[in-house]
């Protein structure tokens, strides 16, 4: 199988995002936990009943600051790293060498296990893979009975193709800012999207329904964004605008995102949930044999594709017709 990876790992630690913003990952914070000042992962050990895990395992883990952050709430005894960027992973080994924590080298789309783990975290990976069926499955093998799946993570349109009503929602909340705090909108362009990094959401609207085939969804807790993220996320102009026009335009972006969401369930961008492994699935064959016969047939077609998988959206086809020539 060939890899789908990014060209350069640099791309996933560049500031700016929406939730670098205090008082948005405060915001974000109550969403799942109810308290701005409780993390995902507090929270989640909190409904668990859990003080602390075992062995855990962190996918596409990157500079391993997902696991130091679990390792310093003492919520787990050793973990796991796994990533695809030798680069990444040195930096993950030099910041943990006083932890009891591994790293291994591999493509998560067919990274081969030989230990069994009491958690595993997804925190912004699984809307990187592209065989996620295969993933998942082999997730829920190497996971013990008791054992737990959380996840934090992209769950919005894939290759960030939002729809026309979602865009024109955002659209016109950003022409409500004052002029010097709007966002520069560009509805992303695949072909951009293909060549900066060829698994940017690439199966992100599929994680929730295979996540399910595989685990029991204990507790599910939509994040937002759908207006926000777009709008907040490298948007220089906010930047450099003065402290206070920025305080009122976040509060401003997020109240409306948080109005948007109550009105419109099931858009959110992003998501927290948490799940335990459905084992007597794996002794169905007859199923898992289509399951994993679609997939291939999915990627296969992707391929004589030049790595399109879905037809172009309204705007996406409108905005950039040469990107999707009849």
């Amino acid at each position: 199988m060939t890899a789908i990876v990014a060209p350069n790992a640099g791309i996933y630690y560049t500031a700016g995002y929406w939730n670098d913003i205090p008082s948005v990952k405060a915001e974000i914070n109550e969403r799942i936990s109810g308290r701005p000042d409780v993390s995902y992962l507090e929270y989640f050990a909190e409904r668990v009943g859990r003080k602390t895990f075992g062995r855990a395992l962190f996918l596409n883990c990157g500079n391993g600051w997902v696991e130091r952050d679990f390792f310093k709430h003492g919520l787990i005894e050793s973990a796991v790293g796994i990533d695809y960027s030798e680069e990444l992973l040195a930096e993950a080994r030099r910041h943990g060498r006083d932890l009891p924590v591994r790293y291994m080298r591999a493509d998560i789309n067919d990274a081969v296990f030989d230990e069994r783990f009491d958690l595993i975290v997804n925190y912004a990976a699984a809307h990187h893979i592209a065989y996620v069926d295969r993933v998942f499955r082999n997730l829920c093998r190497h996971l013990v009975t008791g054992g737990y799946f959380v996840s934090y993570d992209y769950v919005g349109p894939h290759r960030n193709q939002y729809p026309y009503e979602q865009w024109e929602a955002v659209w016109r909340l950003n022409n409500a800012l004052p002029r010097e705090a709007r966002q520069t909108l560009r509805y992303p362009h695949f072909p951009t999207m293909m060549h900066d990094d060829p698994t940017e959401a690439i199966h992100s609207e599929l994680t929730l329904e295979t996540f399910g085939r595989y685990f029991r969804t204990e507790e599910y807790r939509a994040a937002g964004g759908a207006l926000a993220y777009p709008i907040l996320t490298f948007n220089r102009a906010l930047e450099r605008v003065d402290s206070e026009l920025r305080d009122e335009a976040v509060e401003t972006i997020m109240t409306a995102d948080r109005r948007y969401l109550a009105d419109n369930p099931g858009t959110e961008l992003f998501a927290f949930w948490y799940g335990t492994p459905r084992h007597e699935v794996l002794r169905d064959r007859a199923l898992l044999r289509r399951w994993e016969e679609d997939e291939r047939a999915r990627e296969d077609r992707a391929r004589a594709a030049r790595g399109r998988y879905y037809e172009p959206t309204l705007l996406q086809a409108m905005l950039y017709p040469d990107a999707f020539p009849v």
